[in-house]
């Protein structure tokens, strides 16, 4: 490739990557916002709440607890966004981390952070299952 191709690519996928990063952030500041006064304020209501209530007590502590874990997906994107980042610089951008090969290009519209082709990233999923950490107050 000649350099200004290289340049063009390295662009087109810091872009991508921009884009992927203000819509993460945006979904960050939006939980954030939608999240209640706190703990207390939940434990002290459902104390003096009716039992009916506390229904709806129990069921806002599940959405807060589904925003925390999409809040904990979301930044995990954020992180592998810094990785490819660094990818992007050192010329690494678009190859498997495991296997080296080239991560196919329509991964890469998909997912700009990807950081393994297919095939490294179900064998990682395999060896590495993913578990959903839900905050010790819910």
């Amino acid at each position: 490739m000649n350099p200004t191709t290289i340049d063009n690519e390295r662009a087109h996928w810091d872009a991508a990557l921009d884009a992927r990063e203000a819509v993460l952030a945006a979904d960050l500041r939006a939980a954030a916002a939608e999240v209640p006064g706190g703990r207390d304020e939940a434990e002290s209501d459902s104390v003096r709440a009716p039992a009916g209530d506390r229904v709806d007590i129990a069921d806002e502590r599940l959405q807060n607890g589904l925003r925390y874990a999409e809040a904990e997906r979301d930044m995990a994107e954020l992180r592998d966004i810094a990785a490819a980042r660094e990818r992007l610089a050192n010329g690494e951008f678009g190859c498997c981390i495991d296997c080296g090969s080239v991560i196919a290009r329509a991964r890469l519209q998909a997912l700009p952070a990807a950081a393994r082709c297919v095939v490294c990233q179900e064998r990682h999923e395999k060896d590495h299952p993913v578990q959903v950490r839900l905050p010790p107050d819910l």
